[in-house]
């Protein structure tokens, strides 16, 4: 499969007018917020009827019918994965790979329409899997079609993909800024002008949409109050307390979810087997645990207003960590993130009733520790801090939190850092199958890249020759405060520069994060 992406591409982006692509953006951004919207009403209605179908239907042979329904929707949607493997997971690692030309979509309409019906099913199941991971696919998905339909180059692709991840985050969530963000953190790790503004664009469309048809709630209904009447000292020491379990717990769920799916992927046991038996305990939680099933938005909202034990708290966390990595094992077209949330919220509402318990904290800020745990639970296991405390903002509506949330956030990623636990999304895009070219490449073809230097960096002060360049990396030009030059070897690069930098298109995908690495680290 050919990349098409040269150097006369990049170089012809300079002299481009930009009101099209934006123009792209704008209907991007509509579109994929009508099919999340769509996609989170759908998942609603298929959770209501697999509700009324558990309460009603409890006779033994209904029970067997119901079971058998639901083996036979999880060998379909098994089928479908297999035929169109690049709707599987997450849906995240495969935006990465577009972003990075590891991976293209050749059947971009048939594999949207697949990952947005086996999505429906799996979660339907009651598989512990959220909407947001297959939501930002299903936005890619949109912009590629974009670029295929209005006939744009290889660079404007990324744009408008990238558009549409971010429009199905706002879509999943209703966190407009929150979706920039996390296409910035996540998806590029690099700031620029335009992509500030298509991803801008493309978000306050999908949440126009968004807020059309669901109105200004927040995706969460707490009522999280900050607890004015605590010692600040005292609240500051709790926090960075919580920051350091949730960060170890992180871990734990980061190696059980991949070693859960090394497992599946490995044993012998043939594949329809090991769907029927994660199918079949999907059903038996169904029945005994139906709390753990689904991605656990009203779990959530139950914790915070019901009174529960320790003890049920700790048998949900353990029940929904392994569900949640048996159902991520079998590849169905579902995320983690919203699962993440709920293990975090269910964290942090264990640690406000041990604070109740032995520091007389007040009941009423239960919720307020569930919010923190929720922050820091995804900040460990994303390691995107900023995305993390934003979304979390957008989602409970309330402030006055930020100091605290900043605070859990921090220690979280500093403590995952300290304990060199990789983002869980890097992992996944590592294991993910890349396409043939992105291994191969086009051996004659180069392009460029754009490397800015950030503060303190590894290429912050440094001369040109006095830093270690992988052999086929050619630095071609130094933008310096708008003015660019030809460097030499002593040539000073300084924060705020961007480095042009000519690459084979072959090793684009290898080199473009270690580059990205010495300028931003």
């Amino acid at each position: 499969m050919k990349n098409e992406e040269t150097v006369s591409d990049n170089l012809n982006l300079l002299q481009k007018k930009t009101g099209t692509l934006y123009l792209l953006c704008i209907l991007t951004g509509i579109f994929t917020g009508l099919v999340a919207c769509l996609y989170k009403v759908a998942l609603d209605y298929i959770s209501h009827f697999r509700t009324y179908l558990v309460k009603n239907f409890t006779g033994v042979t209904s029970i067997l019918l119901i079971w058998l329904g639901f083996v036979a929707i999880g060998l379909f949607i098994d089928y479908i994965a297999r035929k169109y493997p690049k709707i599987s997971g997450s849906g995240i690692p495969q935006v990465k790979g577009i972003l990075l030309r590891c991976l293209t979509y050749p059947r971009w309409f048939q594999e949207f329409l697949a990952k947005f019906y086996t999505g429906l099913l799996a979660i339907g199941a009651g598989l512990s899997l959220g909407r947001e991971g297959p939501s930002v696919q299903l936005g890619s998905y949109i912009g590629f079609g974009m670029t295929k339909l209005f006939k744009r180059d290889a660079i404007e692709k990324r744009y408008l993909v990238t558009s549409g991840a971010t429009a199905g985050l706002v879509g999943a969530f209703g966190a407009p800024m929150a979706g920039v963000i996390f296409a910035i953190e996540e998806l590029h790790r690099v700031v620029t002008t335009k992509l500030l503004i298509c991803t801008l664009l493309a978000s306050v469309a999908s949440n126009f949409v968004g807020r059309r048809m669901f109105g200004l709630a927040t995706a969460f209904d707490l009522t999280a109050l900050y607890p004015t009447n605590i010692n600040p000292y005292l609240q500051f020491s709790l926090y960075i307390l919580l920051g350091i379990i949730v960060a170890i717990l992180g871990k734990l769920f980061t190696t059980t979810l991949i070693t859960t799916q090394q497992v599946v992927k490995t044993s012998k046991i043939s594949r329809w087997l090991k769907i029927t038996f994660i199918i079949s305990t999907s059903v038996l939680l169904l029945y005994f645990l139906p709390e753990v099933s689904g991605g656990g938005h009203e779990l959530v909202e139950e914790l915070a207003s019901e009174n529960t034990v320790i003890l049920t708290l700790v048998i949900l966390f353990i029940v929904k960590l392994i569900f949640t990595a048996l159902s991520y094992s079998t590849g169905f077209a579902g995320g983690i993130f919203l699962p993440m949330l709920v293990l975090g919220a269910i964290l942090g509402k264990i640690y406000g009733i041990v604070l109740i318990k032995f520091l007389g904290i007040m009941p009423e800020y239960l919720s307020h520790f569930m919010v923190l745990g929720m922050l820091g639970f995804f900040v460990a296991v994303v390691r995107a801090p900023i995305t993390g405390a934003v979304l979390i903002l957008e989602m409970t509506g309330n402030i006055n939190h930020l100091f605290a949330l900043v605070t859990v956030s921090v220690v979280a990623y500093y403590i995952t850092e300290c304990l060199r636990l990789e983002p869980i999304y890097e992992i996944l895009f590592e294991r993910m199958p890349k396409d043939e070219y992105c291994e191969s490449g086009t051996a004659g073809k180069k392009t460029i890249i754009s490397v800015p230097i950030a503060t303190e960096s590894e290429l912050d002060g440094k001369r040109v020759c006095d830093v270690e360049w992988d052999k086929d990396a050619l630095i071609v030009a130094i933008n310096k405060s708008e003015k660019e030059i030809i460097p030499k070897g002593n040539t000073v690069m300084n924060a705020g520069d961007i480095i042009t930098i000519l690459l084979p298109e072959m090793k684009v995908a290898e080199l473009k994060e270690k580059l990205y690495k010495k300028g931003l680290n």
